[in-house]
Formats: structure tokens, C-alpha cells, sequence
């Protein structure tokens, strides 16, 4: 991982991080808190977020995000969840989005799945991003790269225009989430 992309994906989780905790995102207030959903999600199989899995490069930066991290966010980031974190940013930056798009991807993966590319949940969601049926097959809900290109479109089509480059946040996670993919 280059340099550039280390800066990417600090500030992308540090910034996710922000708007979960310390700005209490109404939006997101209104949903289960990230150690609400660890233990909905507790015992449940993760998948690799990466292929290759996590490498050192991303322990290296769990212990540099976890030197950041407060509340109940302080010292849950590991090399597992930050390579999981790396995938989604990549995905977001391969688009040609902005920094701002990967935040509002990582702070959804937080809140619906404490990064963790989880195999279950409630109902049908599965993945990081916990996306039910309707958001495309079981096996490509559990590819990262692809449930983060999904989530993106969803975004994009719900906030035509670009629209979600000055929307709240916390806003544009929920609403895209309650959103689901879009429809033809």
C-alpha cells in the first residue's frame, strides 16, 4: 500500500469515526450503536475482506487507529478490520470518488457491521455494508469490492447530481441504506 493510500484510508476512518462518536450524527443515533452491533453480530463467520488477508502494513495502522479511537470505538481496530477498511477505500478511490464518499462508505460499514465482513445477520443482510436480498446475490453481497461499488451506485442515484458531497452524513448512510439498490 502506497503512502497516499496509508493518508486515504487514516483520514477516511478517522473522519467515520468523528461522525459516529464525537458528532452523534442523529441519523445515525437513531440506529443500534457499533457495540450494539457487535454483539448482535458476535459468533457470527466473518469472510476476508482482502483475498490476500490482512497483511502487517494493516497492523501497523490498527495500532496507529486505535491510538486515535474513543468511547466504545477505543482499541477495536485490528489488522482484520483495517484491511476490510482498505478494500472499501480502494473500491471508493478506483471510482474516482472522493474522500468524502469512502467516509460516508466506512462510517456505514461501522455502524451496519463494525467492519467486519460478517456471513449473517438480521434477516437476509450479510456483508459489510449488511445488504438484504434485494442488493444482488449472497455470494456478491460477501465480495467487499462489489458490495461497496453497490452501496456507491445506491448513493449515487438517491443523491442525483452529486448531491451527497454536502448532505449530512449520517443522512446519506441511512438513506441509502433504507434506499436499497437502485431500481430500473
Amino acid at each position: 500500500m502506497n503512502r497516499q493510500m496509508t493518508g486515504r484510508l487514516l483520514r477516511s476512518v478517522a473522519a467515520a469515526v468523528v461522525t459516529i462518536s464525537v458528532l452523534a450524527v442523529p441519523a445515525l443515533a437513531a440506529t443500534s450503536g457499533p457495540s450494539d452491533v457487535a454483539a448482535r453480530l458476535a459468533g457470527l463467520p466473518t469472510l476476508p475482506c482482502d483475498p490476500q488477508g490482512a497483511n502487517s502494513r494493516d497492523g501497523q495502522l490498527a495500532a496507529t487507529l486505535n491510538g486515535e479511537l474513543t468511547g466504545t470505538l477505543a482499541d477495536s481496530m485490528t489488522a482484520y478490520r483495517t484491511s476490510c477498511a482498505r478494500v472499501v477505500v480502494k473500491a471508493v478511490h478506483d471510482r474516482g470518488l472522493s474522500e468524502r464518499a469512502a467516509v460516508i462508505a466506512i462510517t456505514t460499514t461501522i455502524v451496519e457491521s463494525t467492519l467486519k465482513n460478517v456471513d449473517g445477520g438480521d434477516a437476509t443482510s450479510i456483508g459489510l455494508f449488511q445488504q438484504q436480498n434485494g442488493w444482488g446475490s449472497r455470494e456478491n453481497r460477501l465480495k467487499p469490492v462489489w458490495a461497496t461499488n453497490a452501496f456507491l451506485d445506491a448513493m449515487e442515484h438517491a443523491y442525483p447530481g452529486g448531491s451527497w458531497q454536502t448532505s449530512p452524513i449520517g443522512d446519506v448512510c441511512q438513506e441509502v441504506q433504507r434506499y436499497g439498490p437502485p431500481h430500473p
